[in-house]
């Protein structure tokens, strides 16, 4: 994946800022992210989450996440699930995760990953989840490849809550599709450079993302738009179900 460069480097440079950049908040900032701050951001976010989540359903055994990062919604999903598969690209994401949920880390199973691919068995998981990170991949392949790898690990009845961007739904992220796709151009031009700096960020329409769901072999798709209380700014949430008969 092209756009593990920048995960890379940001894991090794400012964790906890590039999964949550907010203004000020780098390590060199005024006021960097403590890490009672950066999980306490974690908290809020999956509160809203999962009052939609456990609404549309899910199953409470083994959860995977993709993109785990530094931990800030992983470690709400150990307190939610039995046991969590966590995946990212950055060794040095994870070695903060783990330095910041403290013993909590024992129940999660850690994974660096170069491709999307899902290191557990077939119908081995009860859930998925992903936040704010297929927007940063270059293309929709990594979405597709990284959802059909979730159907695979997925047993039947279980479902998937997952981040992706639609135009229109967050407030902050009001860019026309050409702004966008210039932006996007000048970040693969750094890349190229190899000059990190920020991902690319992409939204997709919603028809598209049911499109992918369903190709992936996933059902009962929904989107939910709705506010989190950490910054006030609308995220778009896909709920999908793996059927009972796979």
């Amino acid at each position: 994946m092209k756009s593990n460069y920048e995960w890379e480097y940001w894991g090794r440079t400012d964790p906890l800022w590039s999964v949550a950049n907010w203004k000020n908040k780098q390590a060199d900032g005024s006021a960097p992210w403590t890490p009672e701050e950066f999980i306490r951001l974690g908290e809020l976010d999956f509160a809203d989450v999962a009052q939609h989540w456990s609404h549309y359903g899910l199953l409470r055994g083994r959860c995977v996440e993709i993109g785990c990062g530094a931990g800030r919604i992983t470690r709400q999903l150990v307190n939610t699930f039995e046991a969590v598969l966590a995946v990212d690209v950055s060794d040095h994401q994870i070695a903060r995760a783990q330095q910041l949920l403290g013993p909590a880390a024992a129940r999660v199973e850690f994974h660096v990953v170069r491709e999307p691919v899902l290191p557990t068995q077939d119908a081995s998981c009860d859930a998925m989840f992903s936040s704010h990170v297929f927007q940063h991949f270059p293309s929709s392949r990594g979405v597709r490849l990284y959802l059909r790898e979730s159907f695979r690990v997925l047993r039947p009845g279980a479902t998937i809550c997952v981040h992706i961007p639609v135009p229109g739904a967050h407030l902050t992220a009001s860019h026309s599709m050409v702004w966008l796709w210039l932006r996007n151009a000048y970040k693969k031009a750094k890349r190229v450079l190899r000059i990190p700096r920020i991902m690319e960020y992409h939204r997709y329409t919603v028809p598209a993302v049911f499109e992918i769901l369903d190709q992936s072999g996933f059902k009962d798709s929904e989107v939910r738009i709705f506010p989190m209380r950490s910054n006030g700014d609308y995220h778009s949430f896909f709920f999908a179900r793996k059927g009972e008969e796979q």
